[in-house]
């Protein structure tokens, strides 16, 4: 009598379970594919405009560069160079959902203190090809084939590197794949993606991490492991070399 009195009690509660792991489930695929087919912010006319007006205050000479990369991707950035070079050129990565542009702050100082430097967009970014964003997976690749393309393009003393955010941890994983850079610089980088994943999502009570971590973090880290990015923690890896400078800033 009394299972019979619980049991639209106990098939309203297994519903309501099953709508919720499906809910949550498709929250997680659906935020997965946001992260990794970012929309592309577009390299505008003024943008260009504001790059040529910077080249032109400092007497640099601006250039478009490019370069293949192994997965086929076609990766494009700019090169400028200063009118009295010091010798040394600096790689500026931006940021998630940015393109070049966005360094073109940091790229005027370094310009005025001597610095070669090279702005590329990040494969899936401006007009950078590639079909995906993976957080450092194929870019730390990307990043070696730039620091090579500017040894070869101008053979300076010492390349440095300074990325913000995403650019941040991407030029810190970079570092098991490039280790002839002299310094570099991380603005804002994520340690983890899973730390990333909750930075994204907002607060950090019990309440909220509980639910980040079973509706939509869980199923996050499955896809993203499919991928190889789950596991690809940034500040917890070893950097296996004496010889740098490394500034990371929070």
């Amino acid at each position: 009598m009394l299972i019979v009195r619980l049991r639209p009690i106990l098939i309203f509660a297994i519903a309501t379970l099953a709508a919720w792991l499906g809910v949550c489930g498709a929250i997680g695929v659906l935020a997965v594919e946001g992260a990794l087919h970012l929309p592309h912010l577009a390299l505008t006319a003024k943008d260009r405009d504001r790059a040529a007006e910077m080249a032109r205050r400092d007497g640099a000479i601006l250039a478009e560069a490019e370069f293949t990369a192994k997965d086929g991707a076609v990766l494009r950035a700019w090169s400028v160079r200063p009118r009295t070079a010091n010798g040394s050129a600096v790689i500026l990565l931006h940021g998630q959902a940015d393109n070049r542009a966005g360094m073109l702050g940091p790229a005027e100082m370094l310009l005025r203190h001597g610095y070669s430097v090279l702005l590329p967009d990040a494969r899936g970014h401006g007009e950078s090809g590639g079909a995906i964003t993976t957080y450092g997976v194929l870019e730390a690749d990307d990043i070696r084939r730039w620091f090579e393309w500017i040894q070869k393009s101008e053979s300076p003393h010492c390349i440095d590197g300074l990325g913000d955010s995403m650019g941040g941890a991407e030029l810190l994983r970079s570092l098991d794949a490039e280790r002839g850079f002299c310094a570099v610089i991380a603005e804002s980088p994520f340690a983890t993606f899973r730390e990333a994943a909750y930075d994204r999502l907002g607060s950090s009570s019990i309440a909220a991490r509980g639910w980040r971590e079973l509706c939509f973090v869980r199923r996050s880290m499955q896809v993203w492991s499919m991928l190889g990015i789950a596991t690809a923690s940034i500040l917890k890896r070893p950097i296996r070399r004496e010889r740098w400078l490394l500034l990371l800033f929070q």
